[in-house]
């Protein structure tokens, strides 16, 4: 029997204060993901980074974060997540303290959020990344240069990453590979990235 073609949906934006916003979600049938807690999909999503980059990026616990690591090098800090539950809204929060790839005045600001969200006929499954300030982008004005290199290196990474991660949770909560397509969404204000 054919399989219906698997939609992910996603948006990514520069903000007017110099901040990127990027956002990747799939919305699967309440019985296949009936199971699955944000937890496990936090685990699962930094284990897919590895096996991903062939293991070239490693997200490594230390004492006090969850360092994404590249030659022993701290490219992102998180903090360990943060659990909120409201209702049929389950959040995991890993807000961003420091690395390399983040711009040193704000190496206190941003985070990167997991979302469960059920209803009795779906599982509405969210990655988003938020206020997070790239080192690439050099300041909160970048010039566009600087937007045109952060564009085509680690915000094409980042979305590549996240839709495809998506992609494979679908697939091993299936144990089918169905077609997909990410579908641009336009739903935050800013500079399309």
């Amino acid at each position: 029997m054919p399989h219906r073609e698997l939609q992910i949906t996603f948006h990514q934006v520069l903000r007017n204060d110099g901040s990127v916003h990027s956002h990747q979600w799939i919305a699967l049938t309440a019985d296949c993901a009936s199971v699955l807690t944000v937890e496990k999909i936090v685990e699962r999503y930094l284990a897919y980074l590895r096996t991903f980059t062939v293991g070239l990026v490693r997200p490594q616990r230390t004492a006090d974060c969850i360092a994404l690591k590249l030659s022993g090098v701290p490219l992102i800090c998180l903090n360990f997540p943060v659990i909120t539950r409201n209702g049929a809204i389950t959040n995991a929060d890993l807000f961003i303290n420091g690395g390399f790839l983040v711009q040193r005045d704000f190496c206190n600001r941003g985070h990167l959020r997991f979302a469960v969200i059920r209803t009795p006929e779906q599982v509405r499954i969210e990655i988003r990344l938020s206020d997070y300030y790239p080192l690439l982008l050099g300041t909160s004005t970048p010039t566009r240069f600087r937007r045109w290199l952060y564009r085509i290196t680690q915000a094409s990474i980042h979305n590549v990453v996240t839709v495809r991660f998506l992609a494979h949770l679908y697939s091993d909560l299936t144990g089918t590979k169905p077609p997909h397509t990410a579908v641009k969404s336009f739903l935050a204000d800013g500079e399309e990235l």
